[in-house]
């Protein structure tokens, strides 16, 4: 199948429902299995997953803890429900399977993922990864992607400006705004790929669980990367139940976080879901001074709904519908900035040189001149169709989001307001993914294509609030970019695991993935001050609105404005289990993140070579876990920005041959029926290879400089994390008590690893304290989060020349708060 011929058949609607139901057509024979769900005390338990093991195939146990589901004889159900032992049985003649749960009280819960597509315990996938559940979130109070890495050690997510920047295992992307680079981290929601920055801001909530897979995962996934994919599996609707929940907390900077959401059974074949949460909070510090702002920086707003609906109309058939809304309306970053001429002042030795060794005190509080905001509208939909055909299962997963953001980022930091940027956004995008995956005793296979395309309309620009002065008190604009961009990218993969023996498992899987890129753009014609200022100025708020206006011209004619790429990745990899409760892996993948162009060139794709060996364990009946893996990354072609002026902007550059070698430990530890210990160790040692820069001067021109031996950006050395929990019985209720904290050595935010982007090594604890009383609804709790008030560097920036400016942006500080929560089921 040729590219142009695949690409007809997913963009038209028409054509692609026919080829869904041609291939449902086929139905294979399987048996109806039914019973009932109890604890080993007799209680009915209702809400229990019911799972096909390899498949994601599965139902839930309504109020009177019944399940039903169609399943072929020598397949086997998996039985989970929180708070219990994962139980296994497989299929003979029977028709009737009534199943007894053990409360796992004194040993783990087992984690059922999806992480290849299909359900089966995380310990006995060959793949690492980070989990958290969403039970975890809501008591942690993790309401967004950045506030994730507290709890996925191989995770690090900063903020530049008002852009998300995601890191696993120190592979990323940092282009922050750059519109024709894609993501080194895949982020789905149900099967809808999230590519902007900005659109990674999406809120959290009403989460099952969240799977950070790591390295490059093409062969299984639709959409192609380098670092690995991030799943947010969301909570679906679960027929025969009703049940209501809520979780309200309140802490210092009048911090009011809420979470809500209502499940309704519609008959026997369908049932409802809406859930909601509101985070905001007031500044976490405050402006002072002689500024036209004075109040509080670094506020938060943001409030965020979703309703999903399921149908199974048989019990071959299942369908998923959800609709999501998000808004943000709040300050921008508040960003911390020195004048670094008035530091050559000072210092004269610095004029002319990079600021490489020089480095200045960080305050906790600020004058600023204004505060800007960020407004964000976001709208998604997305579906799933999944249809048994007995011996396979053929899904279509997919969705469409609408994103809006507007906002004014002040840059420098100080009084009075020199330079800002204004930012106009908008971005729809759109993925479809069709697959197919089987399961019998030898093999396990699936195959799949995938389609997302991407349009872009950007304006953006940089403000010179500095010469107001000479313009009657209006501030102009130094540049002004206006950018329309269609993306398109394809791929198709499949992958394979032979049972050679019960032990020993071969997988291979390949992946061929298409990209094209168009962009017609325009740029201020000329900047404000002479002997360049042009007839028409544009001053702020009044923007550029058209690309042949008056005063704009088309970008120059040397510039490319269209570019393809395509490449074939692969996946080997070998697991052996030992037993049950052990098993081994080796595997060899590559991944792929395609080329594109800015605003002086092309750059090209990156690729990753990644070798990884690790190990997955249980111990003593389920009480002890410990994983380990050791892995090699030879990155070549990493794409890295790197600002390059004032006119220009940020530049895209290929880095030469970068290694990246690394070693994780985790494990878990039941040591009794109340105490519960949690533990992880990552090493990565990572340096660029051959690599020269362009690296900015105060007060000139660029130098020429070579980074080879220099750390990758956000790539500490150590990540620890250790935590601790414990169950108290009091007044016939349960008290749990926890601690987490996490060390990281220092790391720095750019490729040039200058003195004042270094964030030094940190320590960050949480402290959640928990009760509920026994046969309750109702829970209440504290909780206090970077119990240190460590002022963590989350962005650093230095632009020479016309500007020269250094400044910061920074993480939240000490935040406690109480939290109260309400359950219902029924």
């Amino acid at each position: 199948m040729n590219k142009k011929l695949l690409l007809g058949m997913i963009s038209k609607k028409r054509n692609f429902l026919i080829y869904f139901f041609v291939l449902i057509s086929y139905v294979g024979f399987a048996q109806q299995i039914s019973g009932t769900v109890s604890s080993n005390t007799g209680e009915k338990l209702p809400g229990v997953n019911v799972v096909i093991k390899g498949t994601t195939k599965g139902t839930s146990t309504d109020k009177n803890g019944q399940y039903s589901i169609d399943a072929r004889k020598g397949q086997s159900l998996t039985f989970s429900f929180v708070g219990y032992e994962l139980q296994e049985v497989t299929i003979a003649d029977q028709k009737t399977i009534d199943v007894s749960l053990n409360e796992a009280a004194g040993s783990l819960e087992e984690v059922v993922v999806t992480a290849e597509n299909r359900a089966v315990s995380a310990q006995r996938v060959p793949i690492s990864m980070d989990l958290v559940s969403g039970k975890t979130l809501v008591r942690q109070g993790v309401t967004d992607l950045a506030s994730l890495q507290n709890l996925a050690p191989s995770l690090s997510i900063v903020t530049n400006t008002v852009f998300n920047q995601i890191v696993v295992r120190g592979v990323g992307s940092h282009d922050g705004a750059a519109e024709l680079s894609d993501q080194a981290v895949t982020v789905g929601i149900d099967g809808e790929y999230i590519n902007r920055p900005v659109a990674l801001n999406a809120a959290m909530f009403d989460l099952e669980r969240v799977e950070v897979l790591k390295g490059p995962q093409g062969t299984l996934y639709g959409r192609n990367a380098t670092a690995g994919a991030i799943n947010l599996i969301a909570r679906k609707p679960v027929i025969g139940r009703t049940e209501a929940e809520a979780t309200m907390s309140y802490g210092n900077y009048n911090s009011i976080k809420a979470n809500a959401a209502v499940n309704i059974p519609l008959g026997k074949i369908a049932a409802f879901r809406v859930a909601g949460m509101l985070s905001k909070h007031d500044g976490y510090r405050q402006s002072s001074g002689t500024g036209a702002y004075v109040g509080g920086l670094d506020n938060g707003n943001v409030w965020a709904a979703r309703a999903g609906l399921a149908v199974n109309p048989t019990n071959k058939l299942s369908i998923y519908v959800a609709g999501e809304y998000n808004k943000t309306d709040q300050l921008g970053p508040a960003a911390y900035g020195v004048s670094m001429t008035a530091e050559a002042v000072k210092d004269p030795s610095l004029t002319g040189k990079a600021p490489v060794s020089w480095t200045t005190p960080l305050p906790n509080d600020w004058p600023v001149a204004v505060a800007g905001f960020m407004k964000a509208d976001q709208g998604a939909i997305r579906s799933r169709i999944a249809y048994d055909l007995g011996k396979a299962i053929i899904t279509y997963s997919g969705g469409y989001r609408d994103v809006k953001l507007l906002s004014y980022q002040p840059l420098n930091g100080f009084i009075p307001e020199t330079f800002s940027f204004h930012n106009d956004l908008k971005y729809q995008t759109q993925s479809h993914e069709l697959r197919i995956n089987g399961e019998s005793k030898k093999l396990i296979w699936q195959a799949g294509g995938f389609y997302g395309s991407e349009q872009q309309n950007v304006a953006r620009g940089l403000i010179l609030a500095a010469v107001k002065g000479a313009f009657g008190g209006k501030s102009p604009f130094n540049n002004f970019f206006i950018r329309e961009i269609d993306s398109k990218t394809t791929g198709l993969f499949g992958q394979a695991t032979y049972n050679a023996t019960e032990k020993l498992g071969i997988t291979v899987g390949l992946r061929n993935s298409w990209d094209d890129k168009n962009r017609t753009a325009s740029d201020l014609a000329a900047g404000p001050m002479p002997p360049n200022a042009v007839r028409t100025r544009f001053f702020y708020p009044d923007v550029p609105t058209s690309m042949t206006q008056e005063g704009m011209r088309p970008s120059l004619a040397t510039l490319p404005n269209s570019g393809s790429w395509s490449q074939l990745t692969y996946l080997l990899n070998f697991d052996y289990k030992i037993d049950a409760t052990k098993m081994v892996f080796a595997k060899l993948s590559t991944g792929y993140k395609a080329g594109g162009f800015d605003n002086i060139g092309n750059y090209d794709a990156e690729n990753l070579r990644a070798i990884e060996i690790g190990t997955k364990n249980t111990f003593f009946e389920n009480k002890l876990r410990l994983n380990a893996s050791i892995f090699n990354y030879a990155y070549q072609g990493q794409q890295v920005s790197v600002f390059i002026s004032s006119e220009v902007g940020s530049a895209i550059k290929n880095a030469g041959n970068s290694n990246y070698t690394g070693i994780e430990f985790d494990g878990e530890l039941a040591l009794t029926k109340r105490d519960h210990v949690k533990f992880t160790v990552n090493y990565l040692d990572a340096k660029f290879g051959d690599f020269t820069l362009d690296r900015q001067r105060i007060g000139t021109t660029t130098e020429k400089v070579n980074v080879k031996g220099n750390s990758p950006i956000q790539a500490p050395k150590w990540t620890l994390i250790a935590g601790y929990d414990h169950d108290f019985a009091i007044g016939g209720g349960n008290l749990n008590v926890g601690v987490q904290t996490m060390y990281k050595s220092d790391y720095f935010m750019s490729p040039f690893n200058m003195a004042m982007e270094r964030q030094p090594a940190f320590t960050k604890t949480d402290v959640f304290i928990t009760y509920t009383a026994k046969k309750s609804n109702w829970d209440i709790g504290l909780f206090a989060q970077n119990l240190e008030d460590n002022r963590i560097i989350t962005n650093t920036s230095f632009n020479g020349a016309n500007i020269n400016g250094f400044s910061w942006i920074f993480g939240s500080p000490r935040l406690v708060g109480m939290q109260l929560g309400y359950r219902f089921k029924k």
